[in-house]
């Protein structure tokens, strides 16, 4: 847009300077045609003479108005132009302030992955490969991303499935690895971390409303 303004601004000036360079040849016509006055013999060139000077006044006129008309567009392109200049200008000072941020954003979580991958390798140590390959394939398939979920008060906590008898038991030793058979997900007991319990306990209802006395 301000290359489309700037390149009508040219254009327009362009214009103008044709314009006014017409307008000087029209004041000179008119100086001449004043000099021959005094050497017109007949009426009938006297006539013919200031018309030619009648014609030429009327076009410096009518140019000297357009010429008019021009500087005013011209003006109010460059102004146009200025806010347009100064609109860019802070558009790019913010962008810039944006690369920063997202740069610096940017930095952080790669450190921040890093080092999740760091720990992840220290947690993950003493796992069997095929546990690993199962986890990735199950973490896969979800669009939440968790592939192992607490199994609470004998229900999967994804699906919210009642497990079967057999299996929670198995979960409550925490000795193997379970997938949910409804939604294949890997199980764990909530039990073995209280804090999970705690979250997935229902709050208790607080006392009803009394009712206002009327």
């Amino acid at each position: 847009m301000l290359d489309a303004e700037r390149s009508k601004l040219e254009e327009t000036r362009a214009f103008q300077t044709r314009q006014q360079n017409q307008l000087h040849d029209e004041e000179v016509m008119v100086k001449s045609s004043k000099a021959r006055l005094n050497q017109v013999k007949t009426a009938r060139e006297l006539n013919a003479t200031q018309r030619e000077i009648e014609s030429t006044r009327r076009m410096i006129t009518t140019r000297t108005e357009e010429i008019t008309k021009l500087q005013k567009a011209v003006e109010d392109t460059e102004a146009r132009i200025a806010k347009m200049d100064a609109m860019l200008r802070e558009l790019r000072t913010q962008a810039e302030s944006e690369k920063i941020r997202l740069t610096s954003d940017k930095e952080k979580l790669e450190t921040a992955m890093s080092k999740a991958h760091k720990r992840r390798e220290r947690l993950t140590k003493g796992i069997s490969s095929q546990t690993l390959r199962t986890y990735e394939r199950i973490r896969k398939r979800f669009a939440d991303g968790m592939a192992f979920i607490p199994a609470h008060r004998e229900r999967c906590t994804a699906c919210k499935m009642v497990l079967p008898n057999v299996i929670y038991m198995q979960l409550l030793k925490g000795n193997d690895v379970i997938a949910c058979e409804s939604c294949s997900r890997l199980l764990y007991w909530s039990g073995h971390f209280p804090k999970d319990a705690e979250k997935l306990e229902p709050k208790p209802k607080g006392p009803p409303p009394t009712a206002k006395a009327s």
